[in-house]
């Protein structure tokens, strides 16, 4: 039984794709509004009646019963969290893992922030969060699945929005203010732009990945460059040195056979161990390639 805490673009998909793919059940949904709830589950028929329904209407969808979270938590087995970041306070989304957690719940999140802030006090066992970091493609588990091997160096390009730029920039002859623009119309920019262009979202991520590795870093440890062009090819990248224990974030020129570039929104990581050095490309981010993230993450919960 799912809280769905979230109901924007990739809370919608999920909430399609889990009754089109599983018969796993969504208990209540909140958006900016309020929440509505139903103690059996909603319908595949309730549901597609608040996907129908205007983002912050929930509440107003004549479907189940208006509730509090914390009624909803009473009647959930997984929150799963696909709200806006607060990259100030992680909330509301901090606090609600907290009550959730406390009540034995497992805990599903897409959302970056309150991972970035307090990782150490929400990384029970029960915290399941792949879809925080290349979403479309399984960095997080690849992670989890290298030690006692010891990674000695991370560094990545982890943000498709500044990539697109940079590659209409670079790739395409597209002078940078106009490509910032059509990245903004497209809807890949962060609706608070300064997220991606200053770094913010990938030395969110980086420290998502420090803390999967054992390396206990928050969002304020991180040194950020904002996005700027250095000449061909720049691309920003995001860095962990785990045997410093630091991290950063800057703008670099890369040489052109290095293996690390991918193009438009696409991310890429190198993973550097004492043993072996790791190349993962692929999508980044995208509706539906979070959303199976996220559905995959909760299959694993309710079976732990």
């Amino acid at each position: 039984m799912i809280l769905l805490f979230g109901f924007g673009g990739v809370g919608r998909t999920y909430a399609e794709l889990l009754y089109e793919k599983t018969d796993i059940r969504i208990v209540a949904v909140f958006d900016s509004g309020g929440g509505v709830g139903k103690k059996d589950g909603f319908t595949p028929h309730e549901i597609k009646q608040l996907l129908k329904t205007p983002r912050g209407n929930v509440s107003r969808a004549g479907v189940g019963k208006n509730i509090s979270l914390d009624e909803a938590l009473e009647i959930s087995q997984v929150v799963v969290d696909v709200s806006p970041p607060n990259y100030e306070t992680g909330e509301p989304s901090l606090t609600l893992y907290k009550k959730a957690q406390t009540r034995g719940l497992a805990v599903v999140t897409a959302n970056k922030a309150p991972l970035a802030l307090a990782f150490q006090e929400v990384a029970r066992k029960r915290l399941y969060y792949k879809a925080t970091v290349m979403a479309g493609t399984p960095l997080i588990d690849l992670l989890k699945g290298l030690p006692p091997q010891r990674v000695l160096r991370i560094r990545g390009i982890l943000n498709g929005s500044t990539n697109y730029i940079l590659t209409r920039v670079y790739k395409d002859g597209m002078p940078f203010e106009k490509a910032v623009e059509e990245a903004r119309e497209m809807g890949i920019l962060e609706p608070d732009p300064r997220l991606d262009l200053e770094g913010i979202d990938p030395a969110a991520k980086i420290v998502i990945i420090g803390n999967t590795l054992g390396i206990r870093l928050t969002l304020r440890d991180v040194v950020r460059k904002p996005l700027t062009l250095l000449g061909p090819v720049t691309r920003y990248l995001a860095i962990l040195d785990s045997i410093e224990q630091k991290a950063l974030v800057e703008p670099a020129r890369l040489d052109i056979d290095d293996p690390l570039h991918v193009d438009y929104t696409m991310n890429a990581v190198e993973i550097t161990t004492e043993t072996n050095t790791i190349l993962i490309k692929g999508k980044g981010a995208g509706r539906k390639e979070t959303a199976y993230s996220l559905i995959n993450d909760t299959v694993k919960a309710l079976n732990n």
